[in-house]
């Protein structure tokens, strides 16, 4: 894009935040981030690397960096001399105006990462040293100020730097295709062909940039896989042949030399620190005698948060993750040995970089995810033991509230700002209800649907004897809420005149876990009369 056309661009930039500050970086730690937020940044001093979507840049004095949102970020820093950094954070958008009406752009810069600067630099530099040094207040006039230094300093870089080239760019074809391609037999001439180098440079310059050979690094690419596959119940002959072995035995030997334990033991012996990213499967790891070194937080998602009392002793007290919006840069500081989240959980690369992640296939059945866990972790005592339990209260409660009620439907009605919903068999609360506590299904309601989203006088509809009615904890949901019990529907339903509509804030994400779902049974049952010894 010629220089003319983007300086109108960024005249019709607007900016919504501007941020400026100065870094130092950890000594000897690497600190991963997905970035969020748009930035200029200048090295003022000390060693490191600054990996930014695997492209790794060894960082020296006034080195320049413009960072846009999504880009996977990773800073080593030297121990001896740790790096420090400006940055100017910023937000916005583009305005743009088609047939007289003006609507919004994301932002899309022609140049980001490292910045290969002119050799006339003085103008941009004395920009930056203005943008960092002067005092600005927090009086609107000064944040013009900040607006207006920020879009000129803008112009100077887009206009007139260039995006850095490596002196051996081809080497990221190199990395890219061992990153991809490291289950096959992999040969060095190759990868130096694809790197323009010959072997011994192409080693030795691997090497430099990022501290182990290229072997090694596919071997590195291969252990991590092979862990994440270890949590299933493939063979081990299996895994080899999916990372690269051809010898199941050949492999077991490489995985005991890099991990210190053979593959048939890793799981059992090698995996202590377990994060868990998904509702349920703190409480599963858990009832296994494991202690997860972290787990999604309930406080956004139910009214009244409670711990499992059967885990209060053995309640995560590591990283307790935001439910509506993981922020994962102090999970890496934890090191777990293994990530376990669900295919309910939107797929998120950044946790890859972390630890090795498993996605485990979501089920209704507590059950059979504590049974297929145990039997990767060695901890089946522990899930049959629990089978068990729940088999014989499952049992007692079902005839005793029989013997109290008779033939009982029971409907899970859940309250957001957006939806009224009412819930079938094929979910959580479904398997709680009917199978768990042998309660049916209204007769009216579709047996197939897993949910089916309601209008406001559909209670009256499908008519059921019980209501465990859930609200969002948000001050929209309630105000949902009382429209809904204003409703001609509600008002006259079967539950509501008799005096059978239960809170059930708590057992929607809970009854996920094994200790949970014995919990919610015991709630239901106190719920509807029946006393649980």
């Amino acid at each position: 894009m010629e220089r003319n056309d983007w300086i109108k661009r960024l005249e019709q930039l607007y900016l919504s935040s501007v941020h400026i500050c100065q870094y130092v970086g950890i000594s000897g730690e690497a600190q991963h981030r997905v970035w969020k937020r748009f930035a200029v940044c200048r090295v003022m001093d000390g060693k490191g690397t600054l990996t930014i979507d695997n492209v790794m840049h060894t960082l020296s004095r006034d080195d320049w960096f413009v960072l846009s949102p999504g880009m996977h970020v990773e800073l080593q820093t030297d121990i001896e001399a740790p790096v420090r950094v400006q940055l100017i954070l910023f937000s916005g958008v583009e305005l743009v105006r088609t047939n007289n009406v003006w609507h919004t752009k994301p932002l899309d810069f022609p140049i980001t990462g490292k910045l290969q600067l002119p050799t006339n630099r003085r103008e941009i530099q004395e920009m930056m040293d203005q943008f960092i040094y002067t005092n600005f207040a927090a009086a609107e006039s000064d944040n013009i100020g900040k607006k207006y230094l920020l879009h000129q300093l803008l112009i100077q870089l887009m206009t007139n730097v260039k995006s850095f080239v490596q002196p051996h760019v081809a080497m990221d074809l190199a990395i890219d295709y061992m990153t991809h391609h490291y289950t096959k037999d992999i040969r060095m001439h190759d990868m130096a062909r694809l790197a323009g180098l010959s072997v011994n440079h192409f080693i030795r310059t691997f090497k430099r940039q990022f501290g182990i050979t290229p072997m090694d690094y596919i071997q590195k690419q291969r252990m991590n896989r092979a862990k994440q596959l270890l949590f299933s119940t493939d063979k081990i002959k299996m895994i080899a042949e999916q990372v690269g072995y051809k010898d199941e035995h050949y492999f077991s030997r490489v995985f005991k030399k890099n991990e210190g334990v053979a593959p048939t033991f890793y799981m059992k012996n090698k995996v202590n620190r377990i994060a868990t990213l998904y509702y349920g499967l703190d409480d599963v790891v858990l009832t296994l005698g494991l202690k997860p070194v972290s787990a999604l937080s309930y406080v956004q998602r139910v009214t009244h948060p409670t711990l499992m009392p059967a885990h209060q002793a053995d309640s995560p007290q590591g990283l307790i993750l935001d439910s509506s919006g993981q922020n994962y840069n102090k999970l890496k500081g934890l090191q777990p040995d293994l990530i376990i989240t669900s295919d309910r959980m939107e797929p998120n690369e950044s946790l890859h970089h972390i630890a090795p992640t498993a996605i485990l296939k979501h089920t209704n059945q507590v059950g059979k995810s504590l049974l297929y866990m145990a039997d990767i972790m060695g901890r089946n005592e522990y899930a049959i033991r629990w089978i068990e339990q729940h088999a014989d209260l499952s049992h007692v409660l079902q005839n005793r509230i029989h013997s109290e009620w008779g033939k009982q439907s029971a409907m899970f009605i859940r309250v957001s700002s957006e939806f009224y919903r009412m819930y079938g068999l094929h979910n959580q609360t479904g398997s709680l209800l009917y199978d768990d506590m042998g309660l049916h299904m209204p007769e009216n309601y579709p047996s197939e649907q897993w949910a089916v989203e309601m209008n406001i006088n559909d209670v009256q509809l499908y008519n059921a004897d019980h209501l465990f009615v859930m609200v969002d904890p948000t001050a929209e949901a309630r105000t949902q809420f009382q429209r809904l019990m204003k409703s001609d529907g509600w008002i006259t339903s079967k539950a509501v005149q008799e005096g059978r509509v239960y809170d059930a804030g708590d057992m929607f994400f809970q009854t996920l876990g094994p200790t949970g779902r014995v919990r919610a049974m015991k709630y239901v049952a106190k719920q509807l009369g029946v006393i649980v010894g």
